[in-house]
């Protein structure tokens, strides 16, 4: 069985003609980069990993970046899945760096952690005064389709957000399958989807409304929180009964913030 040290780092910038260009790129197995396109509005990239998932002893590394004047959406074209791990571990860290007046979206499909899996995940998102930034994550609870919930051995998540070089949330979620599984009884779901997104632009600060409009798009199958994390910058938390509740809650709160980030209106279909 290979064991992979990937990694996979790119740097968007502004080209003299207007558009968004990248600048550099650097990757190793399992990643693989596929080709950029420049729909008008921002640059579409997406990020393949090329083997059947991750596995035990994988050590992988992602960092992305976005320059002065660049506009930069990243995407997944399939779920991550951190597969059985009879033994061992494996690791993964990433960091999203957003300077000044540009733009990044990141928008991957979710985790899968499957039975016996033992996999961490350590996430740094760094955000400029006057940079844009709309993040996105999700988990699912295993593979719901075959009957296997909260089956993995140990997930750890770490999220660390910095915007004008402080530190504005920190957060860890660690423990074995069946700890989440309580936390999703509580929610009365059996089966629970966990979303996320960090959002953070000048646009945003002091419109209550607008958050009021954001937690009123909760519907039955999916309740929706906000959390202010200083000026401009938002959390917003997401619990699904199904995987097709938090795709609609994803969606729906997509369309929603473009009402302000008029670059969340380039199509993710595309990517």
């Amino acid at each position: 069985m290979s064991v992979f040290a990937g990694h996979l780092r790119l740097e968007a910038g502004r080209h003299p003609e207007g558009h968004t260009c990248l600048g550099s790129q650097s990757f190793r197995a399992p990643f693989h980069l596929s080709k950029a396109y420049w729909d008008g509005s921002v640059l579409q990239v997406r990020i393949i990993n090329v083997t059947a998932g991750i596995l035990a002893g994988d050590r992988l590394e992602l960092d992305v970046r976005a320059a002065a004047g660049a506009a930069l959406l990243v995407t997944t074209p399939a779920a991550t899945r951190a597969y059985l791990m009879a033994s061992g571990a494996a690791e993964c860290r990433q960091r999203f760096a957003v300077a000044a007046g540009a733009w990044l979206e990141y928008a991957p499909e979710p985790l899968f952690p499957h039975g016996g899996s033992n996999y961490t995940q350590r996430t740094r998102l760094e955000v400029a005064d006057g940079a844009e930034a709309y993040f996105t994550d999700a988990l699912a609870p295993g593979r719901a389709g075959r009957g296997e919930t909260w089956g993995w051995r140990d997930l750890r998540l770490t999220l660390d957000v910095e915007h004008d070089g402080v530190l504005r949330l920190r957060e860890r979620l660690a423990g074995a399958g069946s700890d989440l599984a309580r936390r999703a009884a509580f929610f009365g779901m059996g089966e629970a989807w966990f979303g996320t997104v960090v959002v953070f632009s000048p646009r945003l600060a002091g419109d209550g409304a607008f958050w009021r409009r954001v937690t009123a798009a909760a519907t039955a199958g999916c309740r929706i929180g906000a959390t202010d994390l200083g000026p401009g910058g938002w959390i917003v938390r997401l619990v699904a009964a199904d995987s097709q509740s938090l795709r609609e809650a994803f969606s729906t709160l997509r369309i929603l913030f473009a009402e302000k980030l008029p670059l969340l209106r380039s199509d993710l279909r595309r990517v």
